[in-house]
């Protein structure tokens, strides 16, 4: 996965360059990326205008997370390298949640009622967010290699995800600091130290935001 700072997408023929967040020999710690499958920008890439909606069918940013670290990932129901990443990220959640870290997860792939049924079944402690028409997955063809492409209203890429799971790493100014595509270990020791290291650096961000109706409901932005 390559670097870039942005692109925008013009699908009716083909991608312009000009803003999406992907990677291109990031740089990142030999620890992080050897034993977590995480690998970090060198430098924080600021996003805006990310609006999806919860499952009942609020609009909702990721902006309304401003003061806490973030992880927004990408999956669907039937992906088993997602199953085989949820216990790792429960334990992130139990041990740095009151600390300030948060976890969004975003199915752009399965119906609501499907994505709904899961989430209740699978007691997740965390949000899952669905695109609601405002935002979608696109699969493209880039000199044969398939990738897909987060794409808002405007038809702009936002994001790449590359597979399922695909996580971005935001710190609390609400830019990403890093990534992990495919299932990362985050309980491995150089990750628990990587996110120990932003929810402390929260504390310079202030107060975090508070939606109404608490820290899962998010506001317009």
């Amino acid at each position: 996965m390559k670097s870039a700072h942005t692109v925008t997408v013009l699908l009716a023929l083909a991608l312009a360059s000009t803003l999406v967040l992907t990677g291109s020999q990031p740089a990142c710690s030999s620890d992080l990326a050897a034993s977590a499958n995480i690998f970090m920008y060198p430098k924080p890439m600021p996003v805006s205008g990310f609006a999806l909606q919860n499952l009942s069918g609020q609009r909702v940013s990721l902006g309304d997370y401003r003061g806490r670290v973030v992880l927004l990932r990408f999956s669907s129901i039937n992906c088993p390298a997602c199953r085989m990443e949820e216990p790792s990220l429960v334990e992130l959640k139990k041990r740095f949640g009151p600390s300030g870290l948060e976890i969004l997860g975003v199915n752009l792939v399965d119906s609501l009622p499907e994505v709904a049924q899961h989430a209740a079944a699978s007691h997740e402690p965390f949000p899952t967010l669905v695109g609601g028409g405002s935002v979608s997955l696109r699969v493209v063809d880039m000199a044969g290699k398939k990738t897909a492409f987060v794409l808002n209203p405007a038809q702009e890429a936002i994001f790449e995800v590359p597979g399922f799971p695909t996580t971005y790493i935001f710190d609390c100014s609400g830019s990403a600091v890093g990534y992990s595509v495919g299932a990362a270990k985050w309980t491995d020791a150089a990750a628990t130290s990587l996110i120990n290291g932003l929810v402390t650096d929260a504390r310079l961000c202030g107060p975090p935001r508070q939606a109404q109706g608490g820290p899962k409901a998010f506001s317009r932005q």
